[in-house]
């Protein structure tokens, strides 16, 4: 692509400073998110077994009730002052990121009002509720437009006190209703419409993609201040990556300038000071640095090695799939960055490297390795996807039974309440199980088996017996005779996996399954370790290895903490964000 972005002699408005040749996207702009975005709404959880409570008088009733009015729902105050105590007002609040997509889920947090007599939420359920920015002004509440929506089984406890029963997280319960943008700000003394234009040309020479079937630049001149920048599907896993890319493309450009920053970059790669630098500019190049960053391939430094395979998978290039591999195996200072970007390359070797580390006996190499394979392939068979939930079988002696077959599968199945993964894989078995942003059990290891004797479920609705030398489970859901009159009871094998499909199939929820299998982990009644949120956690050393930056100090532990903190949010809470509950 031979572009020229500024012309020898080019007049410039408002007395621009002329642009220079070794000047970047990075020197003009700033990019920009819109921040953590707080959202709040008043919601109703229903479900409850007789610990709920008739809201007290506040704003937040009022506002629920009429909320209850406009959907229609007859008597909304007699039916929160029920006497069975089976709901409860809820506040419930979200954090949404920028650049946050409509596909993407996030957790909400629910909890109670300051004068609720709510007892637990447990085994509470989240209605349909909308989520604003909502401030008070002089005394008066003031809501904003709808920003997202949430709903869904409330998890009990929260980050501080996993079991609080007045508190609750409401797992990717949440969407927004539309994409919320990235921004490049111009600098002041760049501002213009002139400026603007040049920087949406140089972005979309190098970053597009098909949509509605034509190509589509990621940024969009807004105004002569500010452009709108959206980050390509491959970097989506990582956009602070794709931020580091654009800020480092260069305003002039042209064929000889190109040639001779390929042959510059590609020495810098070569030396372990100045290659994550290089791998970065040479991955804004595009297609064209393939050869280049080929060669850093063959280093004997492995961290050159690392930083050409990475930029390589960003480019689609798979030659650097084996030492992203590695990476992710050997080196947990940059394994988050490598599970990145082989979720990030599109082609058989990627799958094949992340369908070998899932036997890995590191438990953080293995989930990591799952999730990067979900996240690049969803539908992907290694990853042992199981439907929860059965189809619903019409009765025999239904006169119109073969119509009603015919007209049943015509209908959407049921969606499962939660994801459930059995990983044929080699390596010592293991069952994760998530409390952030999805509703997810992977059993790594085919077979495993809950282990009697085995007496779980407690005060709750859903109980699980099994004698000694017993070589089924008895499942049984009770409390639900004032709906159906009649109590549940299922038989099933000991393999783990139908023992929770068979809960599920009762109407447990994820909450309930989770509580299940803590309980089973306590007593002993699994046959491998229950390992929850084992994610690759992200860290400055691998920033100061891209930019040859020194080591800390001592005093600066708080800084590093602060650091690793918004790493963590900003790369794999995006992993765990795409994924249906």
């Amino acid at each position: 692509w031979g572009r020229t972005c500024v012309y020898e002699g080019s007049p410039l408005k408002k007395k621009e400073p002329p642009l220079k040749i070794d000047e970047t996207v990075g020197d003009l702009v700033e990019i920009r998110d819109a921040g953590r975005i707080a959202v709040e709404g008043v919601g109703l959880v229903v479900g409850l077994d007789g610990t709920g409570s008739d809201p007290e008088l506040s704003w937040q009733r009022t506002k629920l009730i009429n909320d209850m009015r406009k959907a229609k729902v007859p008597h909304p105050d007699k039916l929160l002052a029920s006497p069975d105590k089976t709901m409860s007002m809820v506040l419930v609040k979200a954090i949404i990121p920028t650049g946050i997509n409509t596909k993407d889920r996030f957790d909400v947090e629910v909890e109670l009002t300051p004068g609720s007599t709510t007892k637990s939420l447990k085994g509470g359920h989240l209605l349909l509720t909308e989520l604003r920015v909502m401030e008070t002004i002089k005394g008066e509440m003031h809501e904003g437009p709808v920003l997202a929506k949430a709903y869904g089984p409330v998890l009990i406890g929260n980050a501080t006190n996993p079991e609080d029963p007045k508190v609750g997280r409401v797992l990717g319960g949440a969407r927004v209703k539309k994409e919320i943008p990235f921004t490049m700000v111009i600098h002041d003394r760049r501002k213009s419409f002139k400026t603007s234009g040049m920087l949406q040309a140089i972005v979309n020479t190098r970053f597009t993609e098909h949509q509605g079937g034509e190509n589509v630049g990621m940024a969009t001149a807004k105004t002569d201040e500010y452009l709108v920048l959206r980050v390509p599907t491959v970097y989506h896993q990582n956009p602070r990556r794709y931020f580091q890319v654009v800020k480092l493309l260069p305003v002039v450009d042209n064929t000889e300038l190109r040639r001779v920053r390929l042959q510059q970059w590609g020495q810098e790669l070569l030396n372990p000071k100045t290659a994550g630098l290089a791998a970065l500019r040479l991955e804004g190049i595009g297609p064209n640095a393939v050869e280049t960053l080929k060669v850093g391939l063959a280093s004997p430094d492995p961290s050159v090695r690392f930083f050409a395979a990475e930029a390589l998978a960003y480019l689609g290039d798979a030659n650097g799939a084996e030492v992203l591999g590695q990476t992710a195996a050997e080196r947990p200072e940059f394994r988050a960055y490598a599970l990145a970007a082989l979720a990030a390359l599109d082609q058989p070797a990627s799958l094949l490297h992340l369908r070998k580390l899932m036997a890995h006996p590191d438990k953080e190499v293995r989930y990591g390795a799952f999730n990067a394979l979900r996240t690049l392939d969803p539908t992907d068979p290694y990853l042992g996807r199981v439907r929860v939930l059965r189809e619903e079988e019409p009765e025999e002696e239904d006169e119109d039974n073969f119509a009603t077959q015919i007209a049943t599968r015509r209908e959407p199945r049921r969606e499962d309440p939660f994801t459930l993964y059995v990983v044929d894989c080699d390596g010592p078995p293991m069952i994760h199980v998530s409390r952030q942003n999805r509703c997810e059990i992977v059993l790594f290891g085919k077979g495993q088996q809950l282990l009697t004797p085995a007496v779980l479920g407690g005060a709750g609705s859903l109980l699980i017996n099994a004698a000694d030398g017993d070589t089924q489970a008895e499942i049984s859901r009770i409390g639900l005779g004032k709906y159906t009159g009649t109590d549940q009871k299922v038989s099933c094998p000991l393999v783990l996996a139908e023992v929770i499909r068979e809960a599920a199939n009762l109407g447990a929820t994820y909450p309930e399954v989770l509580n299940l299998l803590e309980a089973a982990h306590k007593q002993a009644n699994l046959s491998s370790p229950l390992v929850v949120d084992s994610v690759p956690v992200p860290n400055d050393q691998y920033d100061r290895a891209q930019l040859n930056l020194p080591e800390p100090k001592k005093d600066e532990g708080v800084q590093k903490a602060k650091y690793e903190s918004r790493l963590r949010r900003g790369l794999l809470d995006r992993f765990r964000r795409r994924s249906s509950r």
